[in-house]
């Protein structure tokens, strides 16, 4: 059994949940402010909110399935495994590629580049394959 590997999973679902509340709930509409004061203009208005809107919902999405991977995880299957180990870098290769693009590792979005690792982690040192 790999209960800390499943118990890791199922933080950072929790966590990705949690973090699609403020983001649809409260950047959304921050977004639309920047659009009314001018700050967003043209073509980029609508490319903005739809973006924000994509990103707030596969949050969500997220979330909801590392609880679907949690117990297979749980279990040694290999598949969601995979799955994981997918998850985990494209959340450290979205907090990496943030940390480039504003030159500063520590910024608003480094919490992905480690909830990618605590994924990481998950899937390698703590996994132990299923029993045959």
């Amino acid at each position: 059994m790999n209960k800390v590997s499943y118990y890791l999973v199922v933080v950072v679902g929790v966590l990705t949940l949690l973090q699609f509340i403020p983001h649809a709930f409260v950047g959304f509409p921050a977004v639309l402010e920047h659009i009314q004061k001018g700050e967003i203009n043209g073509s980029a208005t609508q490319s903005m909110q739809m973006i924000w809107l994509y990103s707030s919902i596969m949050m969500l999405l997220s979330g909801i399935w590392m609880f679907f991977l949690a117990k297979p995880v749980l279990e040694g299957k290999h598949v969601a495994r995979i799955q994981v180990l997918y998850l985990s870098i494209g959340l450290i290769a979205f907090g990496l590629g943030c940390s480039y693009i504003v030159q500063d590792v520590f910024n608003q979005m480094f919490f992905f580049t480690a909830e990618g690792i605590l994924l990481l982690l998950a899937v390698t040192v703590f996994y132990k394959k299923e029993q045959s």
